[in-house]
Parts: structure tokens; C-alpha cells; sequence
């Protein structure tokens, strides 16, 4: 079936601040034991907040990258205060060559990656373009903040902005999303490598490298799909480079390998390091009940050749659930082309089939194939005693033509018409949402 899902701004919210549970590549370090206060600049737009004391919070084991003096050695530091405090410490081997008593500027990145280096005040690192699902909150070696300080407190600020998408199923059935891309409509680039000038910490300047992403995919580590269940809420976030989106943005959501959901948002979006910004659209997921009348089983079984009967209901079974069509007037299943039709030989009202329908689901299209000479125009209902709209087009020799109904088709039937004698029906595929 098809399911509605609506995607709304997400509220400020607690969300864990946490980079890689180890530095990456850390060599044995040696030098001056040296250990700093961290905290992170608040405002009502930061990105995260403790929902009780609206302050950031620290995960235990978060990794930093630390710069000092003139010296270009990323030095591996680690936080070492409890997990969920606002304030915390970060210890690290000082290997920069600093004499007693001098004082030195230190430059600060969360998370450390070995690829983090340091050009006078402009800190080049990472937004990765592929990043990982987390539950209530970012991915963890996705965000990127960076602080500065001639003492021993960091004040961490954020070089990146954080994008929420919202996904609450409206309806009676579970939703599974397999993964989410965000990307810019015009190209610019929103992930890759990126420079930070820091020539005022307190306003960090991001620029992404010519050959950075324009699109960010955020999915499990291991691939598995996210469920979402009726009346919960699932909340997927992005981090993403501080840039003006001029022709705003596209949503694509994969609900399954073979299913992916397209949305644009046109309207011009600027991106600000340090808030969240609430991504608005609609998602439909669609099920389908597909009638395959060479490979369908049905029962009874529908007569062959030319034998033929009148008005009979035939039941089967498709993707484990029961479902039934009703035939009117004389029909039969004959062989076109080495393929199995169901033909009627009348055509008109009192000539028509009656299609399944779902409990508490609409039905937003449907198609069907016609093989053979007899390919002409179709028509659908609501009912059973009017032909509704003619659709022309629909039926076509290969493939199948898609068509969505003027009329409202929920909790009952549609009624599919022939608009020639003896049409030839191969295939009918109905999608629900």
C-alpha cells in the first residue's frame, strides 16, 4: 500500500555531540601533559542543546584535533569529562616545540582526522559526503567545530549548519526509508574538503574545494533500512557546509532498491554555520497489487480457448495477501502471442472488471497492458453502472501505461471498461497510498 509520510521542521531538540570513539592512525605521542576546559558557544539557534539545560553536550571519548604555536603537528586529544556534561576537559601530549613559560595560541578542530591540517589561521578539514545514520542526532565524525584560544579554555563554535528531516508516517502501516540524499539544485557544493578562516573565531568562514559534493547520503552503517512505525517520529539530520543555496534544494528518499522519491524545494535557502534549519516536504511510498494475467494464479481459474462464461469472481493471492477481481459479461483467457490475455467479448458498461481495492487506502494509479490488434481506448469508474473517464492512451502493445483516476477511489472498487469488443488485457498494476 501507499503510504503518506509528512516531513516537518524539526524542533530544537537533544542532540548528541559526538565525534570518533578513537583518533584515527594516533601514533604513540610523548610530551608536556597538557589538559583544557571545553564548552561550545550557545544561542537560542545553536545546533545542540541539552533539552534540560540548554547547553551543549559532550559524548565520553569525543576526539579533537589540536594545533599549537607555529607547529604543524595535529596532536590527537581526547575529551575526558563525563558524558552528557556542558563543560568538560581535553587532555593531550603537547609535542609542539614550546619553551618554558611561553604562551602560544591553540588552535582546536572536533572531530580529529588525520587529513585536518593547519595554514596560519585557516584550518583545512573534512565534511564527508557520505555520512551515517544516528538516532536523535548527527552522524558522529560529520560535524565540524573549531575553536581558538591563547589560554586553557576552547570555546568551540560550529563551521558547519545542521539540515533536519522529519519523517512521520500518516497512516495505519510501518514506513522504511533505506536511505537519504540531500543535494543542491544548482550545484553548489555542500560536502568535501573545506577550508576554515579563522581570522575571527567567533566567525568562522567555510569554503568548499572545487572538486567538493554536491549531494550528502546519509544511511546506516550497515546498510539496514530505518523503520519508522505509525504515530512515531523519525528524525534524519545532515551536516553541511555554511553556503547559499540560490535554487534551493532536492530530497531524494530510497524506500527501497527499486522505489526512490524525488522532492525539490525551489525557494533560495541560506545555510548558517551553528543552526538547524527544518526541511519541509511530502513523501508517498507506494505498494502495488500487480495483475498478471500469463503468470497470476487464480481461483478458480479463468477458462482458456474459447470457452467462455459469463460473471464470476476469481480470487489470488499477491504478496501474501488475498485479493479478488469480479468479470462481467462473457470472457475468457486466450494466448496472444505466446502471452495469456484475459479477453471480454463485449464491450460498454455491462462489459467491465472490477479491480480490488484496500481497506483505508486511496488509490492514486493504476495501469494496465493490452496486446494484440484490440488495443483500444479504456475507461474507468467508481461505479459500476457509469464508464467515468475514457482514458486515452492507456492501452499500449508493450508496457504500461499509468494513469490517475479524476475521482476519488477509497475503500471501494474500480471498474476498468473495454471501449472495443474483444480487448485483450495482459496486465493491470494498481498503486495505493
Amino acid at each position: 500500500m501507499r503510504k503518506r509520510i509528512v516531513f516537518s521542521v524539526c524542533a530544537l531538540a537533544a542532540l548528541l555531540l559526538s565525534c570518533s570513539k578513537q583518533a584515527e592512525s594516533e601514533a604513540p605521542q610523548t610530551g608536556r601533559l597538557v589538559t583544557m576546559t571545553a564548552t561550545c558557544a550557545e544561542s537560542e539557534s545553536r545546533v545542540v542543546l541539552s533539552s534540560s539545560t540548554g547547553k551543549t553536550i559532550w559524548n565520553k571519548s569525543d576526539s579533537v584535533s589540536i594545533f599549537r604555536g607555529d607547529s604543524p603537528l595535529n596532536i590527537a586529544a581526547r575529551f575526558t569529562g563525563n558524558a552528557g556534561a556542558t563543560v568538560g576537559s581535553i587532555t593531550f601530549q603537547d609535542l609542539a616545540p614550546i619553551g618554558p613559560g611561553e604562551t602560544v595560541e591553540t588552535v582546536a578542530a572536533v572531530p580529529y582526522r588525520v587529513e585536518n591540517s593547519l595554514s596560519g589561521r585557516t584550518l583545512n578539514s573534512v565534511i564527508p559526503a557520505e555520512q551515517q545514520y544516528r538516532k536523535g542526532s548527527y552522524a558522529p565524525k560529520s560535524v565540524l567545530l573549531t575553536a581558538v584560544t591563547s589560554d586553557d579554555k576552547l570555546k568551540f563554535r560550529y563551521a558547519c549548519a545542521v539540515l533536519c528531516l522529519e519523517v512521520k508516517p500518516n497512516g495505519n502501516l510501518p514506513v522504511s526509508v533505506q536511505s537519504v540524499k540531500l543535494s543542491s539544485a544548482q550545484g553548489e557544493k555542500i560536502a568535501g574538503a573545506v577550508s576554515v578562516d579563522l581570522q575571527n573565531p567567533d566567525q568562522p568562514v567555510v569554503t568548499v574545494a572545487e572538486d567538493g559534493s554536491e549531494s550528502i547520503v546519509l544511511e546506516t552503517a550497515d546498510g539496514s533500512p530505518i523503520s519508522i512505525n505509525p504515530g512515531e517520529t523519525e528524525k534524519f539530520y545532515f551536516c553541511v557546509a555554511p553556503v547559499a543555496l540560490s535554487a534551493g534544494y532536492v530530497v531524494d528518499v530510497a524506500l527501497s532498491e527499486a522505489e526512490t522519491i524525488r522532492f525539490r524545494n525551489t525557494a533560495v535557502r541560506f545555510l548558517e554555520a551553528g543552526t538547524l534549519s527544518g526541511i519541509q516536504c511530502g513523501l508517498s511510498q507506494s505498494v502495488s497489487i500487480i495483475i498478471d494475467f500469463h503468470s497470476t494464479v487464480f481461483t478458480p481459474s479463468i477458462p482458456k480457448s474459447n470457452t467462455t462464461v459469463g460473471g464470476k469472481t476469481y480470487s489470488f493471492t499477491y504478496e501474501g495477501n488475498n485479493y479478488s477481481i469480479v468479470t462481467s459479461s462473457t470472457h475468457r483467457l486466450i494466448n496472444v502471442g505466446g502471452y495469456n490475455c484475459l479477453r471480454f467479448d463485449n464491450n460498454g458498461t455491462s462489459s467491465y472488471l472490477q479491480l480490488p481495492s484496500i481497506e483505508g487506502m486511496r488509490l492514486r494509479s493504476f495501469g494496465a497492458m493490452v496486446r494484440g490488434d484490440y488495443d483500444k481506448n479504456m475507461a474507468v469508474s467508481s461505479t459500476a453502472s457509469s464508464a467515468g473517464d475514457v482514458v486515452p492512451n492507456m492501452s499500449v502493445k508493450t508496457g504500461v501505461m499509468t494513469y490517475a483516476p479524476s475521482f476519488a477511489v477509497e475503500n471501494s472498487p474500480l471498474y476498468l471498461y473495454s471501449a472495443a469488443k474483444n480487448t485483450q488485457i495482459a496486465r493491470i498494476e494498481l498503486y495505493f497510498e
